[in-house]
């Protein structure tokens, strides 16, 4: 009892699910549907011609579906009539509805309404009055961009609209039979439900059963060999990657992208003689020769300055250089704000002193390249671990060397960084040996005390740091013993629970009487490495 007059289902119907398969499997075209935005609709090349194609097929319709009676009896003009109707009526109420919904009439709603309008009609064309063929075509009409919309909802990209005119214009016109279809006619000794329940579960039937093997089918294929083209051709258009068919408008506008992407303006674009497309050729190239001049131009003032600024940058690098290494970042930053005098006060800061012990010999010996490149040599070394120590350099006085934990910014384990560095340099050293029989040897004092730190002068100007703490720290270096490191009894409080300290006793100090002094003589082997960040 199915009845299908032309193929509103047969035909149409199983095009639009082999189409919905397809674009599914395919996926969205390039921009289409953007991440965060609404989707964007992608404008065919050449609306009129659209047009035209569309007209064409109603024509295709009459022989269609007035062809399907197999004779040319009395029943033909009424089917053709029944055709035509349902076209027209589709285009006006498709026309309609975009101007409702989107508030303007879209210009491509015209050539998709009427073409849905022909698919529905397809299947009862030859057994529904001419008002019953309106209203078909007009609801096939209507259902375009209802049904367009539903598809950009789950951002399915049908590009020529297939979809909603076979598909949904095909489903909705088989049901249609039973609705308006003259039973006589129709033949099929079913009533008007039953006729609309056969109607129904046979569309469903087949466009599922089309839908289920298309979409099977290509994805078997897509598998073996991928279906959607690659992104570069589908970006330059199949027309030019698989037919190589370019126009002059093509190739302008292919030279021009060639010149966008490379910024390379130096040739012009090809010119075709008396075409419009040559006359736009022209006068770009007319646009990039003054460009070019202008390029010229400015690069040769960007020669000069990028040279200019090149000397600028290299004397501030420099200049900046010599700071940093006179200074501490942090107090270079505040003499370059012009904040006035510099100075801080500090709480608790472990001092270190380091002297070459009988260097002044080793000086009045040797000649004095010899003795600058020793210096230079062991104070390098000195000045690395500063660094890694977290640590301070002050100064060298001759070939003593003073370096300060605590400041300029506080650290909490200054007195530890402090005894770690003068462990380190008392091994340092003693990979230098002056000749066979002679190798260097240090003398270290260390004190934990409060200071005061700042710049003094303004010509050959120096970080510099001031206290009693600096003073005993300097008289404990004086006053120790060659190869060890002596500290104070601050800092061996500091340091007991993690280094090994032995006290050395009191000792005599100019201007402090008897001070308790102990040595630092290494690392106890419990002790975890500190975070010198």
């Amino acid at each position: 009892g199915f009845v299908d007059f032309a193929g509103s289902t047969i035909v149409h119907g199983t095009g639009g699910a082999v189409a919905l398969a397809a674009v599914l499997i395919v996926g969205a075209r390039t921009g289409r549907f953007p991440l965060g935005m609404p989707p964007q609709k992608i404008n065919g090349s050449n609306l009129p011609l659209a047009m035209l194609g569309g007209i064409i097929l109603w024509f295709g319709w009459i022989g269609f579906n007035g062809g399907s009676a197999l004779e040319l009896n009395h029943t033909v003009p009424h089917i053709i009539s029944n055709t035509l109707l349902a076209a027209g009526a589709g285009l006006v109420t498709s026309l309609l509805v975009s101007w409702i919904l989107l508030g303007y009439p879209e210009a491509t709603m015209p050539l998709n309404g009427s073409l849905a309008g022909l698919v529905a009609i397809t299947a009862s064309c030859f057994a529904v009055s001419e008002i019953a063929a309106l209203i078909i075509g007009a609801v096939g009409g209507g259902l375009v961009i209802p049904a367009e919309k539903l598809l950009e909802k789950f951002k399915i990209d049908d590009a020529v609209g297939a979809v909603p005119v076979h598909l949904f214009a095909g489903v909705w016109g088989t049901i249609a039979v039973g609705i308006f279809g003259d039973p006589v006619l129709l033949n099929t000794g079913l009533g008007r439900w039953e006729q609309i329940g056969v109607q129904v579960a046979g569309t469903l039937i087949s466009t599922g059963s089309a839908f289920t093997l298309a979409f099977l089918l290509l994805s078997a294929l897509n598998r073996i060999r991928p279906l959607r083209v690659r992104m570069e051709e589908e970006r330059l258009g199949l027309n030019i990657t698989e037919h190589r068919a370019t126009t002059e408008i093509i190739d302008l506008l292919i030279a021009m992208e060639h010149q966008q992407k490379t910024g390379d303006v130096s040739e012009d674009v090809p010119v075709e003689p008396f075409t419009e497309v040559g006359q736009i050729a022209e006068r770009y190239n007319r646009v990039l020769a003054r460009v070019r001049e202008t390029l010229q131009e400015n690069e040769e003032a960007r020669n000069i300055l990028a040279d200019a600024f090149q000397r600028v940058h290299a004397e501030q690098a420099r200049a900046e250089s010599l700071l940093l290494n006179i200074l501490p970042p942090a107090v270079a930053d505040q003499l370059k704000e012009n904040r006035g005098t510099i100075a801080h006060s500090f709480s608790e800061v472990t001092v270190m002193f380091a002297d070459i012990v009988g260097f002044t010999r080793f000086a009045d010996r040797y000649r004095a390249e010899s003795v600058v490149s020793m210096l230079n040599r062991v104070f390098s070394i000195f000045d690395e671990l500063v660094d890694e120590y977290n640590l301070e350099k002050i100064k060298t006085i001759g070939d003593a060397y003073l370096v300060v934990g605590g400041l300029p910014g506080p650290t909490p384990d200054h007195a530890i960084n402090v005894a770690r560095f003068a462990l380190e340099i008392m091994e340092r050293i003693q990979r230098f040996r002056i000749n066979r029989s002679e190798r260097l040897e240090l003398r270290v004092g260390i004190n934990t005390g409060p200071a005061v730190a700042g710049v003094i002068g303004t010509k050959k100007f120096i970080y510099d740091i001031w206290g009693d703490s600096v003073n005993l720290a300097s008289r404990l270096e004086s006053h120790g013993l060659p190869g060890e490191i002596q500290i104070s009894a601050s800092t061996a409080q500091q340091l007991s629970s993690r280094f090994i300290v032995e006290p050395r006793g009191p000792i005599e100090i100019k201007g402090k009487g008897l001070i308790e002094t102990f040595l630092l003589k290494g690392l106890r082997p419990t002790a975890s490495e500190p975070d010198f960040a």
